[in-house]
């Protein structure tokens, strides 16, 4: 029998297989009775991997457009470091959650550093190789940060500490417990560095053919190829980029630079003044205090893109990206000064060799282990910002 070496690895792969879900310590008895209610209600099950950085910013925004979609069951949230020190992302979430009348929503907490890249390597990477990418953040590794345990009062609208506490789980055992509960059913939105759900398929690697969508936001193709949420933890990255999911759908910074906050509606009228003068308490508030209040006083200020929130819209209404494109992809984990780059290739690489009548060159086409990603590259620019708008101004959604 005849197959290439990417095959070969694929069928002699334990993860690369599709495994028979045994009883392990990760599982437990699916609740048939919640599993029917939530499939009947035709709500889509997420849990929500987040390195939710406040008080307000795209990650913010993202949790807060699924909190108010009616067609968006929402199991969990899951943290991790990034943006932030995971300590202080907790903070800014309970409370958020405890505004929002979204108690019931059990909060967990993940991987407070990355599996190998510290604060001291990536300040000397830019030290000793310059910035490759076109923006110097750095998250938590900003060298003005404090460190893992530094909480900082919560700024307004939040006023002070949440009352309700995190769950006592880690993130990624939350995690393989509710896939393997739901199997099939449990899309993961991955909005910040990759760690948890690395560490859930090394865990439990039988987890990957049971989620049936991951969307992430990370990578890019022309932009900068060293996005955060890669750079941040580029192993991490790897490893579950080389997981065979079901579907990886992948919301790269080239697309997301597309839409920016500050951009307007139809109508004229910017996003930021529609909710702040039509949303409801507190997502008014926080509009009005972290993006209208600022806007008013320097009109000239820089928007950022809208990722965390395009994750969300792929989400809840898929048809808003009208177009794709199936890419191998691959982490340069190597030091130096290209560490934390994301490699893409052509689905069909192969053909371009063949076209010159040669064989394909393994050396110039990804490593056999890559997987192919389903790489979002158009959006409905108008009924993504409608959509915004619409979740942002709706009455509070309650459970």
């Amino acid at each position: 029998m005849n197959f290439s070496r990417r095959s070969f690895i694929k069928r002699t792969s334990g993860v690369g297989s599709v495994l028979s879900v045994t009883k392990d310590v990760f599982a437990e008895p699916a609740s048939t009775t919640s599993t029917m209610r939530s499939t009947q209600s035709g709500r889509r099950k997420v849990i929500y991997d987040q390195d939710n950085s406040g008080p307000f910013s795209t990650d913010i925004l993202g949790l807060l457009m699924l909190l108010q979609a009616d067609n968006i069951d929402l199991l969990g949230i899951t943290l991790v470091t990034g943006d932030a020190w995971l300590k202080q992302e907790m903070a800014y979430t309970l409370r958020l959650l405890e505004l929002m009348g979204r108690t019931e929503v059990p909060v967990y907490a993940g991987a407070e550093y990355p599996m190998l890249n510290t604060k001291e390597e990536a300040l000397l990477r830019y030290k000793l190789y310059g910035g490759h990418r076109l923006d110097p953040w750095l998250g938590a590794f900003n060298s003005n940060n404090g460190g893992p345990n530094d909480v900082k009062p919560l700024a307004a609208s939040y006023g002070g500490f949440a009352k309700i506490k995190p769950q006592s789980e880690h993130a990624a055992r939350f995690i393989i417990k509710t896939v393997r509960a739901n199997p099939g059913q449990v899309t993961l939105y991955a909005g910040g560095p990759l760690t948890n759900l690395a560490l859930a398929i090394k865990l439990d690697p039988d987890i990957v053919p049971l989620v049936p969508e991951v969307v992430f936001m990370g990578t890019g193709l022309q932009k900068f190829t060293s996005a955060f949420n890669i750079f941040f933890d580029a192993e991490a990255g790897e490893i579950v980029l080389r997981a065979p999911w079901p579907k990886f759908t992948v919301v790269t910074v080239d697309l997301a630079e597309e839409i920016h906050l500050g951009d307007k509606l139809k109508s004229g009228r910017m996003m930021i003044e529609e909710v702040s003068e039509r949303g409801a308490s507190p997502i008014k508030d926080l509009f009005r205090e972290h993006a209208l209040k600022p806007y008013q006083q320097n009109p000239k200020m820089s928007w950022f893109r809208m990722p965390d929130e395009m994750m969300a819209a792929q989400i809840i209404e898929p048809s808003i990206f009208p177009s794709a494109k199936d890419m191998y992809v691959d982490i340069d984990t190597d030091i130096g000064a290209t560490y934390g780059a994301s490699m893409f290739w052509d689905k069909n690489w192969q053909d371009v060799w063949r076209t010159r009548g040669t064989e394909p060159q393994w050396s110039a086409g990804p490593p056999p282990t890559a997987q192919t990603v389903n790489v979002l590259s158009a959006v409905n620019p108008d009924r993504f910002k409608d959509l915004f708008v619409e979740l942002m101004t709706k009455p509070i959604r309650k459970p």
